[in-house]
């Protein structure tokens, strides 16, 4: 009865021991499959958003090739003169430039029926851009900045005419890079998240399977990975551009990006044409598929608004 006594503390830290390193390996297994994502492919084509495009390719500010697909209507539209302003479309986790939860195929017809200019891109680690991962805005930015950097010198326009509509991953890395570089035009965002942490801690049980006390650890894990979810949140951003106006959107049923995420950066914001919208009974990055002619109306409108105060450059 003594030896059992005397090795009792050695076995209950062995138990300890082996309960961390199980804990450590399931996490550590997670954290590389959600970082590393499978690629889909460009379907629907191009001609599926306009009868003529280009082929582009850019390098990231980290030097990172990007690729995507450029529309300019006026090479189709001969009565449609150029406006002066552009919209790059920012995907989500595990999709591209075309496949994509808000439908970009549909939207950027709206677009260009309106005469603007549009880049469909693929970010890092999607589609048929460089990189192995993704970082849930950590990095992206460097991706949706040279976006910018590109339609700017591809459009001839200034980079304040250049608007952002991002979803979800797109949403919240949109934010992000404004902080990066605040001389980008306005911004959309579509069931974009407020902080890193919160929404992977929320939602990986739903990806994943694993119980919520998982989330420390694919986490902390997930930095070996080059995620650093401590490092993104968005409502830090809307709370040091107060000069900025932003449109939020968010179901109120979201089972990815809870609604509070929505809420929380309208109230970041102290700008008072910041607007949120709360779009009843629909699912992640639902809006546009649910309530088109609302989103259309929301988006333009806050758009037009904001392209308004900064002029146009006279051809």
């Amino acid at each position: 009865m003594r030896k059992v006594r005397r090795f009792a503390p050695f076995a209950a830290l062995g138990a300890v021991v082996l309960g961390l390193l199980v804990y450590g390996g399931i996490s550590y297994r997670v954290a590389d499959g959600v970082t590393k994502l499978e690629r889909q492919p460009l379907v629907p084509a191009a001609e599926s958003v306009g009868p003529i495009h280009e082929d582009v390719s850019f390098r990231a500010r980290d030097g990172l090739l990007l690729k995507g697909w450029w529309f300019d209507p006026s090479a189709w539209q001969k009565t449609l003169g150029r406006l002066d302003r552009a919209v790059v479309f920012v995907h989500g986790r595990g999709q591209n430039r075309i496949i994509s939860s808000f439908h970009p195929d549909l939207i950027a017809k709206i677009f260009l029926a309106r005469g603007w200019d549009v880049l469909l891109f693929d970010l890092r680690g999607h589609g048929e851009s460089e990189g192995d991962r993704y970082s849930l805005g950590e990095y992206e930015p460097r991706d949706i900045a040279a976006a910018v950097d590109f339609v700017s010198a591809k459009a001839g326009i200034d980079r304040r005419r250049v608007a952002l509509i991002g979803e979800s991953l797109g949403g919240g890395s949109a934010i992000m890079t404004v902080g990066l570089d605040p001389s980008i035009g306005p911004v959309v965002t579509d069931s974009a998240y407020a902080n890193g942490y919160t929404v992977v801690s929320e939602s990986h049980m739903k990806y994943t399977g694993l119980p919520s006390w998982f989330a420390p650890g694919i986490t902390i894990t997930s930095l070996l990975f080059g995620l650093n979810v401590w490092s993104v949140r968005p409502a830090d951003v809307v709370r040091a551009h107060p000069e900025r106006a932003w449109l939020f959107i968010q179901c109120d049923a979201d089972q990815t990006v809870f609604p509070h995420h929505g809420r929380d950066l309208k109230v970041a914001s102290a700008n008072p044409d910041t607007e949120l919208w709360i779009v009843p009974g629909c699912d992640h990055v639902k809006a546009f598929s649910e309530h088109p002619d609302e989103w259309q109306q929301h988006v333009l409108t806050f758009l037009d608004r904001e392209l308004a105060k900064t002029p146009a450059a006279s051809r």
